[in-house]
């Protein structure tokens, strides 16, 4: 049998070349793919050599992958390309072929000089776009006759292992990319949860180990729900559409650690998918807000300071009202003004909403507050104060695209009239359990803080009977959710009314705010609550004081 190393390249086999590298390196890929090429096109071309590159462009060196020489892999090298003949490759990104007397062409080449090199065919390894990624050369030292079918081999191979280094590139900069990630959620200093599409939880960081207090096998298999009090499940289960919603979202949760420590906590959770579209999971950073949610408990417990404490006593009203903030803080507001420096017996009542709700609507409540407490004080009609106060309100609130709606009402029950000042509010709802019905109290007029030059009218309701009720609320009440996405709506609300009318107006608020709770089963309200209920009654009977 000849040995393949005394062959010409002119007497090859085409069809046994390309087979025989092909099955060299059908199994391989990687580094192993580049040693079992090199090895095989030399033995497949019968060439004393082979090798194949990576070209770094700012030293103008070739980096070997592989490196085939005398019938064994040899050690992998770095070359300047410059005086070889791997410089008219890279430099024209061609194929080259010198067939003969290749030390002619470069007499001083100590490499062609030690391995008495005689010929060389190189090609270039070229991306999609034609840049130059290395090149693939063969080395021998009998002549290499030019023979298109062996040219057009070597070429193919070449296409081949450009593939395979593109691949590797993309490879390591993925695993580049994963690696910069994963130290970046292990160095963050908010705690990081990987989800599947059940919430369960696959892999996390050691923040939110060091948040919580568990270990990472504790945590490893189980969902954020395994981490909160027993009463608060039941609100977690109702909002896991937080978690295992589409896209992006922020919402915050409790969290219990393992010394029973109450957590709360913001979480920014985010869908994960594949690049054909499939759900893989979840992803959430978890930012521990106990220092935040001190300052706007402080902040809070400011805000109610600022409310009715207890109900006023007016003869011939019952008079009750509550304010609930869907977060620490928030921007509606009620109040009960009496005892006024002024020469009437009526009593005066407000409901306003700031748009928004958090610090910023409660600030600018704060403000609102203060300036109708201000003007009310110093009298005059409510149509005049309502009308000031958005003077002066548009001020304040003209950079910040925010308004404030309000309802103000001024009750006498000796005449039993009632006036009132509907600012851009919801109207209020008085109801005659006599005649079971429902009377809207609209009127026109602007929210506050939208046009300081408007001015606001009042409206006149006279004839007032004992047992009708007045009702002013915020639209937090109606705009309420469930977890099925349906609405409290404004004829529930009318119907806890009217099935409560006979109670005691404290009773009446309680009666609604039970309800909303039992609609909403547990999902996170959107927006503050505020109601007044405001119950006429029979005035006492005054005894005349008879002498004889």
């Amino acid at each position: 049998m000849p040995n393949p190393y005394h062959l010409n390249f002119q007497d090859l086999d085409e069809d046994a070349v390309v087979r025989a590298i092909l099955e060299g390196t059908a199994t391989e890929t990687g580094a192993g793919f580049f040693a079992a090429l090199v090895e095989n096109l030399a033995k497949a071309l019968h060439t004393q050599s082979a090798w194949v590159t990576e070209f770094i462009p700012k030293t103008r060196q070739l980096r070997a992958l592989a490196f085939w020489a005398d019938g064994k892999l040899m050690p992998n090298f770095e070359m300047d390309i410059d005086g070889t003949p791997c410089q008219a490759v890279v430099e024209t990104a061609q194929l080259v072929h010198y067939r003969d007397k290749i030390t002619e062409f470069f007499p001083n080449n100590h490499t062609i000089r030690k391995f008495r090199a005689a010929s060389y065919m190189g090609v270039p390894l070229l991306d999609a776009g034609g840049k130059i990624l290395g090149n693939l050369a063969v080395l021998d030292t009998r002549p290499m006759r030019k023979k298109p079918k062996a040219l057009a081999i070597f070429q193919i191979f070449a296409t081949r292992a450009s593939a395979e280094l593109q691949r590797l590139y993309a490879d390591s900069e993925i695993k580049q990319r994963e690696e910069k990630y994963r130290r970046i959620v292990e160095t963050a200093a908010e705690g990081f949860l990987l989800m599947d599409e059940h919430c369960v939880i696959n892999d996390l960081n050691e923040a939110f180990c060091n948040m919580i207090g568990y270990s990472r096998e504790d945590i490893i298999g189980k969902t954020p729900f395994d981490f909160t009090r027993e009463d608060n499940k039941h609100y977690f289960s109702m909002n896991t559409g937080d978690l295992q919603s589409e896209g992006k979202t922020k919402f915050e949760s409790t969290f219990v650690s393992r010394n029973s420590r109450t957590i709360p906590a913001l979480m920014h959770r985010s869908t994960l998918r594949d690049d054909q579209g499939n759900l893989i999971g979840h992803m959430a950073f978890v930012t521990d807000i106990t220092e935040q949610k001190k300052s706007l408990t402080l902040a809070g417990e400011i805000q109610r300071s600022l409310l009715p404490h207890e109900s006023p006593r007016v003869q011939g009203l019952d008079i009750a009202g509550r304010n609930d903030t869907c977060e620490e803080i928030g921007g509606d507001y009620f109040d009960f003004l009496e005892e006024l420096e002024c020469a009437h017996n009526h009593f005066e009542a407000v409901v306003g909403d700031v748009t928004g709700h958090g610090v910023d609507a409660a600030l600018l409540m704060t403000t609102a507050r203060a300036f109708l407490r201000m003007r009310a004080a110093q009298c005059g009609t409510i149509s005049q104060i309502v009308t000031e106060m958005n003077r002066h309100l548009t001020l304040d609130f003209l950079h910040t695209g925010r308004f404030m709606s309000l309802f103000y009402i001024s009750i006498d029950p000796e005449t039993k009239t009632l006036q009132w000042v509907r600012a851009g509010h919801d109207p209020a709802i008085l109801y005659d359990p006599a005649q079971d019905n429902f009377e809207e109290l609209k009127g026109d007029g602007l929210a506050l803080g939208v046009d300081e030059n408007f001015a606001h009218q009042e409206n006149l309701k006279t004839g007032l009977e004992p047992g009708q009720v007045v009702a002013i609320g915020t639209d937090g009440i109606w705009e309420t959710f469930n977890p099925k996405g349906e609405m409290f709506g404004k004829e529930r609300f009318r119907q806890i009314i009217r099935e409560n009318s006979h109670r005691a107006a404290s009773q009446m608020v309680a009666a609604v705010y039970q309800e909303i709770d039992r609609f909403a089963s547990g999902a996170k309200k959107k927006d503050d609550i505020t109601l007044v209920i405001i119950k006429i009654q029979k005035l006492p009977v005054e005894k005349e004081d008879w002498q004889i």
